[in-house]
C-alpha cells in the first residue's frame, strides 16, 4: 500500500465527511478502550496535514469531546452507520479505511479488539472483510 495513494485530502471535504472521517478515527484509535500517545500524534498529525493546517488543536480537541459525547448517546454501531450515511462515495471509504490501519498501527500493535473494529467498520463502510484484510497486511510489507 503506497502511503501516498491513500493520502485524503480533508480539507477539500464538506464538513459531514470531514467530521465522518474524524469520528472514524476517533473509534479506530479508541477500540481497544485507549488511545496512546502514538495514536493521538498519528491522529492529530493526519488532522493537521491533511486539512493543511485549517482545523486548530482546539478544533480538533472540540471535535474529539463531541464524538465522545455522540459515541455515549448512541453507540458504535449506530455512529458507524452514521458515518457510512456520511461517506457515500467508495473511494472515500476506502481512504477512510486505510486512515483506520494508518491510526491502528501507530503504537506498532494491532490488539485482537482493533482487528475487530477493522472489520466492523470494514462492514459498516461496504468494503469485504477480505479487502480490509489484505490492506492491513500489505499496510504491514509496506511500513513494516
Amino acid at each position: 500500500m503506497d502511503k501516498d495513494s491513500t493520502i485524503l485530502s480533508l480539507a477539500d471535504l464538506e464538513l459531514p465527511k470531514l467530521e465522518a472521517v474524524l469520528e472514524l478515527m476517533f473509534l479506530a484509535a479508541y477500540s481497544d478502550g485507549t488511545v496512546t500517545p502514538p495514536e493521538r500524534a498519528v491522529f492529530r498529525d493526519h488532522l493537521t496535514a491533511t486539512t493543511r493546517g485549517a482545523l486548530s488543536p482546539e478544533t480538533i480537541d472540540l471535535m474529539i469531546e463531541q464524538i465522545g459525547t455522540s459515541l455515549l448517546e448512541e453507540g458504535r454501531e449506530r455512529r458507524l452507520e452514521s458515518i457510512r450515511k456520511r461517506l457515500s462515495d467508495e473511494r472515500l471509504r476506502m481512504s477512510a479505511l486505510d486512515i483506520v490501519i494508518r491510526v491502528m498501527r501507530a503504537d506498532d500493535v494491532v490488539h485482537p479488539t482493533e482487528s475487530g473494529f477493522l472489520l466492523r467498520a470494514a462492514a459498516a463502510l461496504e468494503i469485504p472483510a477480505d479487502v480490509a484484510l489484505e490492506r492491513l497486511r500489505l499496510s504491514y510489507a509496506t511500513h513494516g
